[in-house]
């Protein structure tokens, strides 16, 4: 699968008001068509020690799958809920 830029730009455009806009992730296509995402590492992502928060990455690798997720779908018809598996039992 191959993504797009206009792809890129609406994910972009739904950061707003999100835990995605307030770490300061930035969704992108490499040349290559791949859906990629950068975060900063500063005050918002920083642990006490001042260093990146295993938290932060956490929640970069999540936006980056979700988001992903999100564009291939009908998001009329189906949602994208992270890891969780709606409609099935837990395992």
């Amino acid at each position: 699968m191959f993504f797009t830029q206009a792809q890129a730009d609406q994910a972009n455009a739904w950061r707003t008001n999100t835990l995605v806009a307030h770490l300061g992730i930035i969704y992108r296509v490499d040349d290559q068509g791949r859906f990629c995402a950068t975060m900063p590492v500063d005050e918002r992502t920083h642990q006490p020690m001042g260093l990146l928060h295993g938290g932060a990455t956490a929640a970069l690798a999540e936006s980056l799958g979700s988001m992903a997720s999100a564009l291939l779908i009908d998001r009329e018809k189906e949602a994208v809920v992270g890891i969780a598996r709606v409609g099935h039992p837990r395992v």
